[in-house]
């Protein structure tokens, strides 16, 4: 993949989250309990 096709993609991931945690009631809870689940087990596994 290119790497300026690379960084478009983390722009509209960014762009996408940002919206949903700004508009969408709940959902960064979500969102933290799965990075920090994420985060957990790569550190153990690591």
């Amino acid at each position: 993949m290119e790497f300026k096709k690379y960084l478009l993609l983390c722009l509209a991931v960014s762009v996408l989250t940002v919206g949903t945690v700004a508009l969408v009631p709940g959902a960064s809870e979500n969102i933290e309990q799965r990075l920090l689940a994420f985060l957990s087990a790569n550190a153990r596994g690591g």
